[in-house]
């Protein structure tokens, strides 16, 4: 008998997974000219957030390197220390204009939930409710954010500064140190990964909505993990591929990009696909348009994600919420 249950859950499972894509792609069409509204005020203040950064620190760092890469997209700063093109394997991407755009999450979130009970929502009605649990929002986000920082520096300092010179036993142990870190980041990340929706929900603190989401990831953590995961590294392709073909489109238009041409030409541009990264870095400043076409891409990208991690994390909410509801109404069993 429980071979035969545990046979159900399996096929259960496996069904789950298509049912979960068509509904992401189902709700995502349905509702895709109301997510855009909804994250354009956003995306607007991102990309002009991520282009003012850049100018800045090119103004008051002028021996920095102006940095075009398929891993990142814009930066400046003193790494590289050499300009020209530059190729290899890197599996990380980061914009400030990601976190400015999990500003909008509330709001969407409330959108997806209000579309799931056939309930009329506008742009403006979703940016009024999330306005509402702004305390709470804003708290939990600068929280994971500074999180997120802390743990990034002594990641970086250690990495870049002590791990190539540190002897063999020391630098295994801060190998270690630096797992351990990460891997506490990732047990929080997905424990924490549904407090939009408890915000939502009308949990009126931070903490509160913190710990009503470990609440309902507890039990599913794995599955919930393997989700994430999944998108993290289509994120991670997906970022890498555009921001790709837009070099492309730079080294075949632009006599300062040419050089990018021998590389992206090549068999390399398939590294693409696996944690692959392309890098070209300049002294001067390149030309304005190249500087403003790579950072609305690279914000672009970010925000065609965004609802996608919203409907997925609102439809595991909706799923937990509703089977804890239906544990709560069965009555206990007389012995």
């Amino acid at each position: 008998m429980t071979e035969v249950e545990e046979n159900a859950n399996t096929v259960d499972a496996l069904q789950q997974q298509p049912r979960l894509i068509s509904t992401i792609f189902r709700c995502y069409r349905e509702n895709f000219a109301l997510f855009w509204r909804i994250m354009l005020p956003v995306i607007l203040f991102g990309f002009l957030f991520d282009v003012g950064m850049n100018f800045s620190d090119s103004f008051f760092a002028p021996e920095n390197l102006w940095r075009f890469d398929t891993a990142r997209g814009l930066s400046v700063s003193e790494y590289p220390k050499s300009t020209g093109v530059d190729s290899g394997l890197i599996f990380i991407f980061h914009s400030f204009s990601v976190g400015f755009l999990w500003l909008a999450m509330c709001p969407l979130i409330f959108a997806i939930v209000e579309h799931r009970r056939g309930s009329e929502v506008t742009s403006r009605g979703a940016w009024r409710r999330a306005r509402g649990q702004a305390g709470p929002i804003l708290a939990a986000f600068f929280l994971l954010y500074l999180l997120g920082i802390v743990a990034f520096l002594p990641f970086s300092l250690l990495a870049s500064g002590i791990l190539p010179d540190a002897p063999s036993p020391y630098g295994s142990s801060l190998h270690l140190g630096l797992f351990l870190i990460v891997g506490v980041l990732i047990y929080w990340g997905v424990n924490w990964s549904l407090y939009n929706q408890s915000i939502i929900e009308g949990r009126k603190s931070t903490i509160a909505s913190l710990r009503r989401s470990s609440e309902l990831v507890r039990g599913v953590w794995g599955r919930a993990f393997g989700m994430y995961l999944l998108l993290t590294l289509m994120t991670l392709v997906l970022t890498s591929l555009i921001l790709g073909l837009t070099l492309l489109v730079f080294s075949l238009t632009v006599p300062e990009f040419a050089p990018l041409r021998e590389v992206l030409l090549s068999v390399r541009f398939l590294t693409l696909f696996v944690g692959g990264y392309v890098r070209i870095s300049f002294e001067n400043v390149p030309s304005f348009w190249s500087v403003g076409v790579m950072a609305m891409v690279n914000t672009l990208i970010h925000a065609f994600l965004v609802p996608v991690w919203a409907i997925l994390t609102t439809h595991l909410y909706m799923e937990r919420t509703a089977t804890r509801s239906r544990d709560s109404e069965i009555p206990p069993t007389n012995q």
